[in-house]
This record gives structure tokens, sequence and C-alpha cells, in this order.
């Protein structure tokens, strides 16, 4: 295994939303490092060492594949535990407090976006509704 490879490749699944693959490469490289593996360099240029690396992939590969689980266990791919904030992907009107508000105001296309930067759902708001 390329740990350096699978990190990049964990991020990059992290940031496209493919659930199922960031739960295969945390896991992989989880029992990479339960057998004695070295970790990954976690910020590209900087060597900290595996006493830096070990334990935040340990926690980052941990908490990857807990959030996955929980989009890919629930019906409606919103994650249980995860503070409800949401911007249309066409405006900038006002979000509603919660999924279930958001369902009877009529958004639609509701999807976790962990990559926001100041919301973590993503949809279209009734005027921007198909």
């Amino acid at each position: 295994m390329d740990p350096q490879a699978t990190w990049k490749s964990l991020l990059d699944e992290w940031a496209d939303r493919n659930w199922q693959a960031v739960i295969e490469l945390a896991e992989a490289l989880l029992q990479w490092l339960d057998k004695g593996g070295c970790p990954p360099e976690v910020i590209a240029g900087r060597r900290l060492g595996t006493f830096w690396n070990e334990p935040v992939v340990r926690f980052c590969c941990q908490f990857a594949a807990d959030i996955a689980n929980r989009v890919l266990n629930s019906p409606d791919g919103i994650p249980e535990g995860v503070p409800f904030s949401l911007s249309c992907s066409e405006c900038d009107c006002a979000s509603p407090d919660s999924y279930e508000q958001a369902i009877h105001e009529g958004w639609t296309a509701i999807e976790f976006w962990p990559q926001g930067t100041s919301e973590n759902f993503l949809g279209a708001c009734p005027e921007h509704s198909d």
C-alpha cells in the first residue's frame, strides 16, 4: 500500500462526496496503521513525523468513515448529528432552520455538502426547484 496515495484519494473522495469510497479508503489506512505501517504526511510539503501524522490520520479516518456511514444509512442522505445550515445553489435566500422545514417549504435536491464554508447542506430553494 502507498499510504500517501491512499490519503490523497481519501481527501479527493471526501471532496467529491463518494461516501462508499471514503469508508473503504479510511478502513484501508486504519488497517495499514494497525499492522505497523507508516502514516502518510497529512500536510503536503511538511515533514511532521509519525508522532504527529499517525494520530491525525487515525482521527480523520475514523471521523470520515463515521460521517460517510451516517450519510449512507440515512434515507435522505442527511447525516444525523450534523448541524443543519442550508444554502440555495442558485441564490442567497434565507435558510430554513431544519431539514423538515426545508422540505415543507418546497426545497429540493438537498445534499450534505461538507466542503461548504458557511453551510453544511446545499439544495434548491422553492424558487429554483425543478
